[in-house]
């Protein structure tokens, strides 16, 4: 594959005379070595040095009289030694210039200047390059009956043809033998070359226009001027007028000009119509039989190839690997159209396979401003393809071209990353595991510069080569070869200048057992093949190289392990075994040793050296009722062989003789398999082999040994069906994949097969031509080159211009529904079946599955004629068999017509009964996408009513996304869709025929921003995610913050310009009804977490809700209505923010803690009032406890969201979430005294704690709480300056919420907010005098109210809440007083609360006479938790069966009892 990188070169033509107008530009042909460029124009010849781009010399035709008697210059031909160059002219002339070149002369010399600052000191600024001085002088002319149409150069003569229909040979001397010459006319021409009667052209003014030499298929290639084209084949070598034969090219009459590919013996033709076809020979009868037949295409233009013009120049590479060809602009009636394309170059394959196109990324705008005159009229490939020179009728360019490193190195087929190579340096992909860390991968290529040292005299390069591990590089131009680590970009080159010179690499190079270098080539002074490897832990020379001497010359060469094919020119393929030693001694280095395997001769089936294309060795055959295949050596059962594009297979026959060749696949470009690269790549299915051994007939006899431990699925996938699997490249005739049929039902601990292994060819195509191949993860890699338009300012006009320039980009395929498409359709779906489950652990899996479904739907509902056998019912059953089946029909749906819907779901079923089941496995963005479906083919109640039920399921899922993207869908249905009983056709789906190709991503996690709760991350639609297992059924499960929010993808099916329509329909009243009943439901059971994800995702006006009900409270108060947001339980909301912001509960200072241990002494606490003191820490255990049973408690968040509870060792749960454990540090400072909390409660304050009953209920003036609110230090000292609090997510969403409620003045989530972040300051700003007058007296005195009763928990669970709630307490009784609400009262509803409380105490007091540690209380359900109200699906409330309820977090009891009784006053 060739295609273009950076920026073209303009080359400037000098002008011979200062007043002759611009020259066109009228061929570029090259020498036969492609060093030497001659441009040939109107009026001179020029010759330029390929590398650097140097003008040597050039010759003009400046006399006018000349000029009248010869005519204008024309075309150019070189002969074979580029000695002489032969020049044809429009009329009856033809000019031979003898160019002699001085080799031992330089030209183009840089003098340096004596000041040392303006002199070279860097040696990329030395030219040590070849640049000899070329004279051009005119020898002969030679006078002809009529003008030459073209010539065909050899080495003592060219062909001439002319106008008239002759043909004469011609030598370089000017001598026209006249014995050879032969009119067209007078050729016989025939179909073949065996049984088909000749004729004669009928017309005597037919005459040859084009003509090349085609030595290995016979003959000449020749367009005729009526656009026929043939062969012209001869018995005789000097091609007698008597012995010459035409076979013609079938179903061709539109012919221009011709062009032979000699490697994979084509014949080209160029057609009017601007198709480029090929021929090649039928090897039965000798008849031409057409290859492919091509045009250049442009994916964003399919019209521009509309307006194509006929072939001008066709030119196939040397080597074989690819054609390029020009187009001339399209005429009618001798004049080009208006609308003509610009100039227009492609690049193609072998087999026609499209690698370039210039108008790819061409603006249509910027096409207009061509005109016709501005064709390329020349073309010509450089050295080894790394160049295209390319001209205009005033200009000359030269791009650049890179190539993948594999052609004419087989060795790097086999590489999992793309390798690239240019002229100058060698272009490696990055390794896919680390493609994630860079912004834009497929465009990051790591560019290795070959040093300068070497390049400057052996450009350009011609091998390029890396081990396995990309770890170093070897290199190979004209001669010798470098290497460099890849780590540190070290070269090494030879430091004896003459052993670089004697050494040309003519096989290939290769890095074996990554520490030795080897090189295929041949001695410069004794013209002898060898086979070098170079250590590279030593320095590059002969003497520490191992040589091994070779019969012939090789032309190519193989590796697998440890062993080496070598071909050579006698069409023999020899096999050696490599083995390393390490020598002896100071200098130790690896010495390597090489002994002959196999020798296989295929002289039979190769017409010429030339025509191999590749050599592999692997191992096709799998087990034979258990015996192993005949093998070369070791695990070597076949050598893979690319002649001419065919591709045969040699192997063994069990007699040890070479079977008979057996043909696989035509049109062959590449093949990959990954056997080819280590006999170690077999996985548990297949043997390993362990030993050999040598028999006379040069074939290995082995001994195996099996093992019966098994793989991995995804091993045995890449051992059975896609490892051993053979890929091959055809072209334009697609993909090819030589698949075993590996039986899945085998005997792992034999190994034995239950039939004979068979393989199938299956045909598939791709829309890129791959470079890589990666069976494990079913991706074709490959490489485009991409138009960019740079911007630079310009020197001369002073203003910006833009310049264009080629950047090289990765693209990649997944291939794998190709393959189940084409198993299903030769009924082989157990095999694909098991090709698909191996193939689950792939990220892109579900989206091959929707390929495969859209590929065959399509297929066949767009069908004019019936199916007689269809294989979407097939298709459909194969998907149902994976839990993916609901979202590939749900996205294949999304993807696809309207019109093939009705097809479809004929086959799948009902889209109502899909939506059912998607509801059922909690499949929401399903479900979404079936909800358009309905909305187009069912009625509209059942739409409506199914749309409503998927929002509450949303909500109810936390999977705010969908609910968001469902209510905006209802919106944008107008009200006369929704009464209408069918839905009309405009509010049908505008869809994408073509299904998108999107990759997959993983789920992102729901994060809170200080302005939004919705992330960036989390906005983004979350699209293909793949199931492990096929049982795994449950839902995953979610936790307060909705972690599992994903984007539906409702948005992407639903049009994107669709906007609400100004009449309110049903379904959208609907929707807000059912987002209301949602708010509250969430509101009234303290989720204030899914409150602010609801607000914030689904964008609902809460504000404007919550201020309409708290009109409604001020003016009919009902706590018992369903929809008040009033709060019933304080306590209760407040460990449930605490659950779901993942918020710690304060502790006490520590400063305050270790004055009240030197007052209690050794009093027997409980265990968690242990643990928050800090005793456990600091003292024995057994000092601090004294229980028979020891048991260690923790704390644990009740999953219902009631209250945090503890647990013991004899009841874990693994299912419980653990929060942190509140710990206090010991720190410096003076000990303050602690007021009780003031209490407005004096029965409920002694039923708290009766012990404490005969001391009286504390007094506001025992304590001055105003004073201590102001000084929020002692807060500090009390509750503790280092108490964790939540993280920076969480802090930001508590702000955010109290922005809401402050908003609504709603005081009851200002107050529990506030105190929940542990903030004084912000309650100081948000409850203020005009807040409170705004909430009126009734809302504060059930604040106050709260405050009381808050107390009295945080006494019982929490002490570190005590002195917060008493500086909140302070700030409340000071703004109640400013507000004149000082006296307002609160009077609870009933008396059960205060009854319940109460029985409550009292049963606690019992208990702890009655017991030293502290007992937990019964277990308890959801329904005596909440109440009436509904259970929620909630992370939070649940609860594991071996949680049971207690009421204290921290228990201070006994603290308090002993505390009072020695006259200290605490909480």
């Amino acid at each position: 594959m060739f295609i273009p990188n950076d920026r073209a070169s303009v080359l400037q033509l000098p002008k011979h005379e200062k007043d002759s107008i611009e020259s066109d530009i009228r061929l570029i042909v090259a020498n036969r070595d492609r060093r030497l460029i001659a441009v040939a124009t109107n009026d001179a010849i020029y010759i330029w040095l390929a590398n650097p781009q140097l003008l040597l010399c050039s010759i003009g035709v400046i006399d006018q009289t000349f000029r009248e008697t010869s005519g204008e210059l024309k075309d150019v031909y070189w002969k074979p030694d580029s000695s002489s160059i032969a020049v044809t002219t429009n009329q009856n002339k033809i000019l031979i210039y003898k160019l002699e070149l001085q080799e031992d002369e330089q030209c183009y010399n840089f003098t340096d200047s004596a000041d040392p600052y303006f002199q070279r000191n860097s040696p990329e600024l030395f030219i040590k390059g070849n640049r000899p001085i070329a004279h051009l002088h005119p020898t002969i002319i030679i006078n002809l009956a009529d003008v030459p149409t073209c010539c065909v150069p050899s080495r003592d003569e060219f062909l001439v043809c002319l106008r008239n229909g002759f043909t004469h040979h011609v030598t370089w001397n000017g001598e026209i033998l006249s014995s050879l010459s032969f009119r067209a006319s007078a050729i016989p021409f025939s179909v073949d070359q065996l049984q088909s009667k000749s004729e004669n052209v009928t017309s005597k003014s037919t005459f040859i226009i084009d003509a090349v030499y085609a030595p290995l298929l016979g003959g000449f290639a020749i367009v005729l001027s009526d656009g026929k084209g043939a062969l012209l084949t001869s018995n005789d070598p000097n091609f007698s007028p008597n012995a010459i034969l035409g076979v013609w090219a079938p179903n061709l009459k539109d012919a221009t000009c011709c062009d032979v590919n000699h490697k994979f013996l084509l014949v080209l033709f160029g057609c009017k119509n601007g198709d480029v076809c090929a021929y090649n020979i039928d090897e039965l009868n000798g008849s031409l039989i057409q290859s492919f037949r091509v045009a250049p295409k442009v994916t964003n233009g399919p019209d521009l190839t509309n307006r194509l013009g006929p072939v001008h120049k066709i030119t196939a590479l040397m080597n074989g690997f690819g054609f390029a060809a020009i187009w001339a602009p399209k005429t009618e009636d001798g004049k080009p159209i208006r609308d003509a394309l610009p100039r227009l170059v492609t690049v193609f394959t072998s087999f026609g396979a499209q690698s370039f196109c210039n108008l790819e990324g061409v603006i249509e705008e910027n096409l207009a401003e061509n005109d016709g005159n501005d064709m390329y009229t020349a073309i010509e490939w450089g050295p080894e393809g790394f160049q295209l020179w390319l001209g205009t009728k005033n200009e000359l360019m030269m791009q650049p071209f890179v190539r993948s490193a594999s052609c004419a190195n087989p060795i790097m087929e086999h590489c999992d990353r793309a390798v690239l190579m240019s002229d100058s340096q060698v272009l490696i992909s990055a390794a896919r595991e680390r493609e994630a860390e860079a912004c834009a991968p497929h465009s990051v290529w790591n560019h290795v510069d070959v040093t300068h040292e070497y390049l400057s005299s052996n450009w350009p390069l011609r091998y390029a080569s890396t081990d396995r591990h990309y770890k170093h590089l070897v290199v190979a131009g004209d001669q010798g070869f470098a290497y460099c680590s890849l780590s540190n970009r070290r070269w090494k080159i030879f430091g004896n200048e003459t052993q670089e010179k004697n050494l040309l690499v003519t096989g290939g190079v290769f890095i074996w057992n990554d520490d030795v270098v080897g090189v295929v080539g041949v001695s410069a002074d004794t013209d002898k093949s060898h086979l070098s490897f170079y250590p590279i832990s030593q320095r590059l020379d002969n003497r520490f190289a191992s040589v091994i001497d070779l019969e012939h010359k090789s032309v190519m060469s193989a590796l697998r392990d440890d062993v080496c094919a070598v071909f050579d020119i006698s069409a023999q393929i020899t096999l050696y075994k490599l083995t390393a030693h390490l020598e002896t001694g100071r200098d130790g280095f690896t010495k390597v040793s090489a002994d002959i395997v196999t020798v296989i001769r295929i002289n039979e089936i190769v017409p010429h050296p030339t025509c191999i294309v590749s050599l592999q060795m692997t191992q096709l055959n799998l087990d034979q009722r258990g015996k192993l295949a005949p093998a070369f050596y070791s695990s070597i059962d076949t050598v893979l062989v690319n002649i001419s594009g065919r591709l045969i297979t040699l192997s063994l026959n069990e007699e040890g003789k070479l079977h008979q060749p057996m043909v696989i696949a035509s049109y062959v470009e590449k093949m990959w398999h990954d056997r080819c690269i280590v006999a170690q790549s077999a996985q548990s299915l297949e043997p390993v082999w362990n030993g050999h051994r040598r028999n006379g007939s040069n074939v290995s006899i082995h001994s195996v040994s099996t093992t019966s431990e098994p793989s991995s699925p995804m091993n045995q996938s890449c051992s059975s069906h896609l490892s051993n699997a053979l890929w091959i490249a055809c072209g334009e005739k697609g993909i090819k994949v030589w698949m075993p049929l590996v039986p899945g039902k085998r005997n792992l601990a034999t190994q034995e097969m239950t039939f004979i292994a068979k393989r199938i060819m299956l045909p598939f195509e791709l829309d890129i031509y791959p470079v890589v191949i990666s069976a494990r993860d079913c991706l074709a890699m490959g490489v485009e080159s991409q138009l960019q338009h740079v911007a630079r300012a310009s020197r001369s006009q002073g203003k910006m211009e833009s310049i264009t320039m080629y950047g090289l980009h990765r693209n990649s395929e997944v291939f794998v529904h190709h393959l189940l498409r084409q198993l299903l359709k030769r009924n082989l779906g157990v095999f694909a079946l098991e090709l698909a489950g191996a193939c689950r652990s792939l990220p892109h899996f579900t989206h091959a599955l929707e390929l495969l479904l859209h590929g065959v739907l399509e297929e066949e509902a767009t069908s004019s004629e019936p199916i007689p056998d269809p294989l979407l019912p097939r298709c459909v059953a194969f998907i149902h068999e994976f839990p993916e089946f609901l979202k590939t029909v749900a996205h294949c749906a999304r993807k696809t017509e309207l019109a093939l819907w009705r097809t479809l779901f004929d086959v799948t079923g009902s889209p109502n009964a899909l939506f059912e089941e998607c509801l059922q496995l909690k499949q929401l963005e399903n479900a979404a996408s079936f909800v358009i479906v309905l909305q187009n083919l069912e009625t509209t109640e059942v739409s409506m009513d199914q749309a409503a039920r998927l929002v509450k399921e949303a909500l109810e899922e936390k999977k705010w996304t969908i609910a968001k993207e469902m209510v905006r869908f209802a919106g944008s249905i107008g009200a006369e869709d929704i009464d209408a009983l069918t839905p009309p056709p405009s509010a049908k789906t505008s869809l994408s025929r073509r299904p998108t190709v999107s990759s997959p991503t993983t789920d992102s996690s729901t994060e809170f921003f200080i302005n939004r709760f919705q992330a960036g991350a989390a906005a983004r639609l979350n699209k293909v995610r793949h199931s492990q297992s096929t049982d795994q059924k449950d839902p995953p499960r979610k936790d307060s913050l909705g972690s599992s929010k994903e984007k539906t993808a409702l948005s992407r099916g639903l049009s994107g310009e669709l906007s609400p329509q100004l009449t309110v329909n049903r379904l959208a009243a609907r929707m807000t009804t059912i987002l209301e009943e949602h708010a509250w439901h969430l509101l009234n059971n303290y989720w204030i977490a899914d409150l602010g994800f609801f607000w914030s995702e689904i964008q609902f006006d809460l504000p404007e809700l919550l201020e309409t009900r708290r009109k409604q409270i001020a003016l009919q108060p009902k706590s018992t209505n369903d929809k008040c947001y009033l709060i019933e339980d304080f306590p209760l909301a407040l460990t449930r923010l605490h659950a779901q912001f993942s918020w710690p509960y304060p502790v006490i200072g520590s400063q305050f803690v270790h004055q009240i241990e030197k007052k209690l002494g050794n009093i027997r606490v409980s265990q968690s009032t242990a643990s928050l003191n800090g005793l456990l820490g600091s003292e024995p255990a057994e000092a601090v406890v004294k229980s028979k049973v020891r048991r260690t408690e923790k704390t644990v968040v009740d999953l219902n969201g009631a209250r945090p509870i503890r647990e013991t060792d004899n009841e874990t749960s693994e299912e419980d979430v653990e929060i942190q454990e509140a710990v206090l540090e010991r720190v410096r400072g003076s000990a303050v005294e602690l007021a009780p909390v003031l209490d407005r409660s004096p029965s409920t304050s002694s039923s708290m704690n009766p012990l404490a009953a005969p001391h009286g209920p504390p007094t506001p003036s025992s304590c001055d709480s105003r004073s201590l609110a102001g000084d929020w230090q002692n807060t500090d000292f009390l509750v503790g300056e280092k108490s964790s609090r939540g993280n920076v997510q969480s802090s930001r969403q508590i702000e955010l919420m109290l922005y809401l409620f402050s908003q609504t003045a709603a005081l009851d989530w200002i107050f529990l907010l506030c105190l929940l972040s542990r903030d004084e300051r912000k309650l100081r700003q948000e409850v203020t005098m005009a807040v409170v007058k705004r909430a009126g007296e009734k809302t504060v005195a059930r604040i106050r109210f709260a405050c009381t009763e808050l107390g009295r928990w945080a006494v019982e669970k929490c002490c570190g809440y005590v002195a917060l709630l008493q500086a909140f307490d302070a700030h409340l009784a000071i703004v109640a007083e400013q507000a004149g609400m000082a006296d307002v009262k609160y009077v609870p509803d009933g008396e059960k609360r205060s009854i319940s409380l109460k029985s409550k105490a009292e049963e606690r007091g019992r208990k702890q006479t009655d017991s030293v540690g502290v007992k937990l209380n019964n277990s308890f359900t959801k329904s005596s938790m909440n109440g009436g109200r509904r259970e929620r699906s909630r992370s939070a409330d649940r609860a594991h069966k071996s949680v049971r309820r207690y009421d204290d977090v921290v228990c201070a009891e006994d603290a308090l009892e002993k505390a009072n009784e020695e006259g200290c006053s605490i909480m």
